[in-house]
């Protein structure tokens, strides 16, 4: 039988989601915070539990658990599933040909160098100003570059206390920002949108943003991490100092 997590000491669980290889940064300051939702096998003795934050899914423990099943079922089409590697197995099996992947790169920020980054920081072409995300500019944002602080943050508010993000404005417009992809703690995942508007392309405008909220990060022993999902990402990555791609997916049901 699945039921809910209630106690808001989740120190238990830590082992079950240590599995994960990718979106540590996601997962762990979500869990520390009392975000989220979560599901388990057993109260006193979990082997296996899925943690729910808003479209994103986390399932982990004992995949030859007799919950494992129960617990897979609880998975909506077409929302996005993570799994550690001795998952893929089982899911692969119980979906077949519903199974949809979508490949990722997980990039290492251990070769990250702070002056590096402090030059792209830098090299902003002189129209444009760069400036910190506050609680007033979160409040403007065009919908197209904060979509993951509506899904994640409870308002603009939250963002400006559980977040961090640095824009590229232009007569006052947001034009490209960098921020935290979720709630943070000691690391997060940098999320970056840039407005589809050719006037501002191939001006470094996301190198330098990301720069920005990179160097703040570092400053403050917090370690930004990236995980590209497409190749685009995966070049901006490299071009930014990160390393050591690994490739990866995630999952998602296909409708029937």
């Amino acid at each position: 039988m699945i039921i809910e997590w209630t106690d808001v000491d989740r120190s238990k669980l830590y082992s079950l989601f240590d599995t994960f290889k990718t979106c540590r940064a996601v997962i762990f300051p979500a869990l520390s915070q009392g975000r989220g939702k979560i599901w388990v096998d057993s109260i006193d003795s979990p082997t296996v539990a899925k943690f729910n934050l808003n479209v994103l899914n986390f399932i982990v423990g004992d995949s030859d658990s007799v919950s494992a099943k129960e617990l897979l079922q609880t998975i909506e089409p077409m929302q996005p599933l993570f799994v550690p590697d001795d998952w893929i197995d089982f899911i692969t099996e119980e979906w077949g040909d519903q199974l949809g992947t979508q490949k990722r790169t997980l990039m290492s920020p251990d070769s990250l160098d702070i002056n590096y980054l402090r030059e792209l920081r830098d090299r902003l072409p002189k129209e444009y100003r760069l400036e910190r995300v506050d609680i007033e500019i979160a409040k403007k944002l065009d919908k197209g570059v904060h979509k993951h602080i509506a899904m994640f943050f409870d308002g603009s508010a939250d963002f400006a206390e559980n977040g961090i993000g640095w824009c590229v404005k232009h007569e006052d417009k947001v034009i490209s920002i960098a921020s935290t992809y979720t709630p943070y703690t000691n690391k997060f995942d940098v999320q970056v949108d840039t407005i589809n508007d050719p006037t501002h392309r191939r001006k470094g405008l996301a190198t330098t943003v990301c720069a920005a909220l990179m160097v703040y990060a570092l400053e403050n022993n917090v370690v930004p991490h990236w995980d590209a999902a497409n190749d685009a990402s995966v070049q901006l990555a490299f071009k930014l100092g990160y390393t050591d791609p690994y490739e990866w997916n995630l999952f998602y049901l296909k409708p029937p």
